[in-house]
């Protein structure tokens, strides 16, 4: 028979029955041919797709860095914004804390210019002054945890100001240096306490008051001699820390007010502040 060829590349010898022999089958396979045009035609297509993709991706870190930092950036403000009312609280407690050494001051003045004329005519009023200079002290509690917040959490890196940064930084470590001048004057007050229990009497007479707040009873002065001139020197020595102390105090109340306006100039324009002005502790 002659040779067949089957649309599938079958060749082989026609069996006399007509049909191939099994044997004689060869199979080839077409393999396919390229085609340059077809693959030049798909190539910006994928570059496409590739580039949309890519810019897809791009797009979305970008917006999920931009609300990240922006969520960051109101975590930042919102601390500033808390920050501005512990400032105005712990100004409020400088001024009182300044009036109060003003105070002893002033009973430490009566003792030294009047103590012979009171020992003499009003003992009282003696026993008055110089047991309310022996409780004159203060004790100041800074508020640090939004500073310490923004410092420990990083956000104090988003604060555009350098001026601001470096104040806050210098007001921790100028309220530790108030403390330890508040810590001079309680232990030189120890001293003067211990004459108060040596030359007042045992009896209440009144209440020692300080803006309408108590700070305990008094007892008149029965020493049979007034206070001497060492005695008085021992006064002194609290009475001069007394004198370092307000200068000291007034110097951190312009600081703080420094703090608020660099504060207020950080935040956005539209932030509310007036809700940070805490309540006036001081007595009508």
């Amino acid at each position: 028979g002659q040779p067949c060829q089957g649309a599938l590349g079958v060749v082989g010898q026609i069996h006399p029955r007509g049909q191939p022999r099994r044997s004689d089958l060869k199979l080839t396979m077409r393999q396919p041919q390229p085609n340059p045009a077809g693959f030049k035609s798909m190539l910006p297509r994928s570059i496409l797709e590739f580039v949309v993709l890519v810019t897809g991706l791009l797009m979305t870190f970008y917006i999920e860095d931009r609300n990240d930092l922006q969520y960051r950036v109101d975590l930042k403000n919102q601390s500033l914004k808390r920050l501005v009312f512990n400032i105005r609280t712990d100004i409020d407690d400088y001024k009182l804390n300044a009036l109060k050494i003003g105070k002893a001051l002033e009973y430490y003045d009566h003792l030294v210019q009047r103590g012979e004329e009171l020992h003499a005519s009003d003992k009282d009023s003696l026993g008055y002054y110089l047991t309310a200079l022996s409780r004159s002290s203060t004790i100041f509690l800074a508020n640090d945890e939004e500073y310490l917040t923004l410092r420990n959490s990083g956000l104090i890196e988003l604060i555009e100001s350098d001026q601001l940064v470096s104040v806050l930084q210098e007001r921790t470590a100028g309220n530790k240096a108030f403390k330890k001048q508040e810590d001079k004057i309680i232990e030189a007050e120890k001293a003067v306490a211990a004459l108060v229990a040596e030359k007042c009497g045992k009896t209440p007479v009144g209440e020692v008051l300080f803006q309408g707040y108590p700070h305990g009873r008094y007892s008149t002065y029965v020493h049979a001699q007034p206070l001497s001139t060492q005695e008085l020197n021992t006064i002194g020595i609290m009475a001069a820390m007394c004198e370092f102390y307000i200068p000291f105090v007034l110097n951190f109340i312009d600081r703080d007010m420094l703090l608020i306006e660099l504060i207020e100039k950080e935040l956005p324009h539209d932030t509310d502040l007036d809700s940070t002005k805490p309540l006036s502790r001081f007595a009508p």
